[in-house]
């Protein structure tokens, strides 16, 4: 390992020496990580994809999970990875919005990144209303975001927003996702299906789905969020309930 610091709030930032993982990994994937040294913490710890560079893969966590807690710089680390199904936008989407409340930005750094290298314009909200005001959260730093990235906080379901995207990748509260489908039907008059994407962020603990412990309900079912997200398309959750 080559880094353990916290990068904001309640984010810690896990930086590691992998080549391999470094070329296949995708924005939107995660990886499931354990110290092989001990069984405490027993489960693995997800680790969301923050920025790769060169051979350096950055994931963040939160800093209160006791896989931070025992880490040092220069451990190894067991992992499973790359899991999930990366995050890829349609050629046409000039216009990404993305949408995270509070230390839920992290997961959408990379997916930021990624459509800028593509020539992508980027807005990036940290979406406050819904914060509680005890949660010790407030707007992602700006000086940790790249200057191509258009930053933003307070309200991203701003009616002008939503419409001058081309895509919505969003990553928050059930609440956020619920009043996200509303905002863009009245700002679109309809959720077209591929529109917005939403990142569930439950325990994953075996990463292939056969525990099934990260289920949840869909209008097209039960998915495992370790194996078909994690995201999913919004409209699968516009009338459903999340867990």
């Amino acid at each position: 390992m080559a880094d353990n610091h916290t990068l904001w709030a309640d984010v810690q930032l896990l930086a590691l020496h992998a080549p391999e993982l470094a070329r296949t990994l995708r924005p939107g994937q995660f990886a499931l990580a354990r110290d092989p040294t001990t069984l405490d913490p027993y489960l693995r710890r997800t680790l969301w994809l923050y920025h790769i560079e060169g051979a350096r893969v950055a994931f963040t966590l939160p800093a209160r999970d006791p896989l931070v807690v025992r880490a040092r710089v220069g451990d190894t680390l067991d992992l499973l990875a790359p899991l999930g199904r990366a995050i890829e936008f349609d050629s046409n989407a000039r216009h990404v919005l993305l949408i995270g409340e509070g230390t839920r930005v992290a997961p959408l750094i990379a997916i930021a990144h990624d459509a800028i290298a593509q020539g992508r314009a980027v807005v990036l909200v940290t979406h406050t209303p819904f914060l509680p005001h005890s949660a010790g959260q407030g707007a992602w730093p700006a000086h940790l975001l790249s200057p191509e990235i258009e930053y933003r906080t307070g309200d991203g379901l701003d009616a002008e927003l939503i419409a001058w995207a081309d895509a919505i990748v969003a990553s928050g509260s059930a609440q956020l996702y619920r009043a996200l489908a509303d905002a863009v039907r009245a700002a679109r008059y309809r959720l077209e299906p591929g529109f917005a994407r939403v990142l569930m962020d439950l325990p994953m603990p075996c990463g292939t789905g056969a525990c099934y412990a990260c289920a949840v309900e869909t209008s097209r079912g039960v998915k495992l969020t370790c194996a078909d997200g994690p995201s999913f398309d919004l409209i699968e959750f516009a009338n459903q309930r999340t867990r």
